[in-house]
Formats: structure tokens, sequence, C-alpha cells
């Protein structure tokens, strides 16, 4: 298994993913990890349809940790979708390693503050990418391919 991109949005699959980033990652498989969706018949179909040109496979987070731990994807290259820091931290803590985190569409809501303009953030969203980077994983906002990675940790000051 080869996890070829890791990516925070909270939109999951949708133009930028499937027309931006998709043809730079070259997944064969697109991996969805939300409970909420993995338990949701429409959202689940709504999403495979989505990027029916690609293997999509939606769990929940105990699922996708087992998974990417086993071997089932061991031929695969991956594409992780998250809509949350707090996902990959559960993920972390249950023995799934991560690298680097592209993070890209966090969006607004209340009680979450500006950061940049695809990136609103609240203090339990601090607490989840101060945990990634102190178990070493880089964190890079970027919403496109093609616009320049911002590194999360000096933009937050996680030090």
């Amino acid at each position: 298994m080869a996890l070829e991109m890791v990516r925070i949005d909270d939109r999951f699959i949708h133009g930028q993913v499937v027309v931006g980033w998709c043809p730079q990652v070259k997944p064969h498989r697109l991996l969805l990890c939300d409970n909420e969706i993995a338990e949701s018949e429409w959202e689940c179909e709504l999403f495979m349809e989505a990027a029916n040109e690609y293997e999509i496979s939606i769990n929940n987070i105990t699922d996708t940790a087992n998974a990417l731990k086993s071997n089932i994807y061991e031929n695969d290259r991956l594409f992780l979708i998250v809509s949350s820091p707090w996902i990959l931290v559960e993920l972390v803590k249950l023995g799934v390693q991560l690298n680097c985190v592209i993070v890209g569409g966090m969006h607004y809501h209340d009680g979450k503050r500006k950061i940049l303009n695809f990136l609103y953030v609240d203090d339990e969203d601090l607490r989840s990418f101060r945990f990634l980077f102190h178990n070493e994983i880089k964190l890079e906002a970027r919403d496109v391919p093609d616009c320049r990675a911002v590194d999360l940790v000096k933009r937050l000051g996680l030090h």
C-alpha cells in the first residue's frame, strides 16, 4: 500500500479533488474516512458517483485504520481524504503511519477563525494540528495543486 496523499478537505470528493489533485496524485483508490458518511447509504452513493473513474472506499475511522494497517490495499496508490484534523489524530492513535498532510478546505463555521482564504480553525483544530506536528507529520496548506504551499506549523505557531 502506498499512501500517496493525505488531504483534509471538509467537502471530501469534489471538483478540486477530482480535477485538480487526482491527475497529480494518480491514485488507484480514493479512501474517504468519515464516521457519519460511512453510515449514510445515500451520501456514500453521492460520493461514489462524484469520482466514478476511481475506485472509492468509504469507511469509518476504525475500519480505515484497520484497512491501512492490513494488506487489503497493498497494490493500491491511495488518496486518503478526511474532513478534519481530529480524524487524523484518531488514525494515528490507532497506529496509522502518516508522513505529510495537505490541508485544503476547512471552511468557516461558528467559532472558527480565518488563517487563509480556505482555512478556518478553532481550538480543537489547533490541538489536533499540534498533536500531528509532535508526531513528526508535515503539515502543508494548499487548496489546489498549483498554489504555493504554506508551512502550517509556522503559520499557526505550533513549535
